[in-house]
Order: structure tokens, then C-alpha cells, then sequence
């Protein structure tokens, strides 16, 4: 009887001790360190790559439009409104006829608007929209933006048209003028900020 007792109470005390090694180590707290968020250097990219052909009827004929934005390294760099640097896009329009032959080939940047966009803010904008409009009359329209490179400021841009007549020749049009500009016309003077307000009513 005396062994059974001593056995049990043996046990009881095993379990005792085991319970307390448990309890000590519910007070150890296991903790996760942080994952550190890499930072990103150096200048950032633009939405860029090719927009899907579009193929159109116009002037008795079909032609196929191939637009392909590319982030250029070797134009001055942009910024958005905190100060993040981008490159500035390139791009190159194409249009080709049915049969192959090509009807105009030329790669964009934002130099090619500098005069109708030359005003305080929007000095470090980028060339952050190109793409085919609409077919007016004897001009194919394309809807251009220069704007912002943060994609959430949406509606940080200059909006400007240019069109393409069936000689290959370009113009521009922008909302301050309503009409089309020549690209080799140069203005007698740059418009400031003020005046461009004035004449928008602002």
C-alpha cells in the first residue's frame, strides 16, 4: 500500500514540475523582426510599351497605326509633385499603308510641345500620354498628354491634338489656341502663366 502511495505521489509531482517548465515557457514572447521595405533608387519608369496596331479607313485607303511608348535615359528627367524623378517616355508613331509602304514615321518626346507647354507647372512633366483619336476630314487626330508621372494624378496634364494631313504634315492644337499650329511656327513671344490664365478665365 505504502508503495502504491509513494508511487502516486511520485507521478503527482512529475506532473507538477512538467506543468510548471510549461508554464514558464508561455512567458517566453516570440516576436517577428520587421521585414525591411527596400527603397527604390534611382529614377522610375512610366506606364510604357507598345499600344495594340489599330487599323483605320481613310483617304480611299487602309492604314495600320503602330504607336511605341519607351522610357528614354538620355532626355532630361521629370517629376511629380513630391519630387520622385521618372525618364521621360519617347514615341514612335508609324503609320504603314495596305500594301507595306510606310506614310509616316517619326519618334516623339515632350521637345516636340515644348512652346504650348512652357509654363510654370508644368515645366517637369513628361510626355505621359499618345494615342490615335479620330479620323477628321483629311486629318488623322491623335490625343497627346503631357502631364504628370504620378499615374494616381490623373488629371495633372496638358492636353494637346495633333493632327496629320494626307501630305504627311503635322500640326497642333491645344485648348489655349482652338486652332491648328504648324510645328516649325514659333510664337512672337511665350504666353506666361498669367496671360494663359487671363485668356481661360481663371
Amino acid at each position: 500500500m505504502r508503495k502504491t502511495l509513494l508511487l502516486l505521489l511520485a507521478a503527482l509531482i512529475a506532473v507538477g514540475l512538467g506543468a510548471c517548465k510549461e508554464k514558464e515557457k508561455s512567458k517566453d514572447i516570440i516576436t517577428k523582426m520587421p521585414q525591411k521595405v527596400k527603397q527604390q533608387t534611382g529614377p522610375r519608369v512610366m506606364a510604357s510599351g507598345k499600344i495594340p496596331d489599330k487599323t483605320i479607313s481613310w483617304a480611299g485607303g487602309e492604314y495600320t497605326i503602330s504607336i511605341d511608348r519607351e522610357a528614354d535615359k538620355d532626355l532630361p528627367l521629370i517629376e511629380d509633385a513630391s519630387g520622385n524623378k521618372y525618364y521621360d517616355n519617347t514615341v514612335h508613331l508609324r503609320i504603314t499603308r495596305k500594301d507595306g509602304t510606310t506614310f509616316f514615321d517619326k519618334v516623339f518626346s515632350r521637345r516636340d510641345f515644348a512652346k504650348y507647354t512652357d509654363f510654370n507647372y508644368a515645366k517637369n512633366w513628361g510626355l505621359t500620354g499618345f494615342n490615335f483619336d479620330t479620323v477628321e476630314g483629311n486629318n488623322l487626330l491623335f490625343a497627346i498628354a503631357i502631364g504628370s508621372p504620378d499615374e494616381m494624378a490623373d488629371d495633372e496634364f496638358v492636353p494637346i491634338t495633333l493632327c496629320i494631313n494626307m501630305q504627311g504634315e503635322t500640326s497642333v492644337r491645344t485648348q489655349n489656341t482652338g486652332a491648328d499650329e504648324n510645328d516649325d511656327d514659333t510664337p512672337d513671344e511665350k504666353k506666361t502663366e498669367d496671360e494663359l490664365s487671363e485668356e481661360e478665365g481663371v
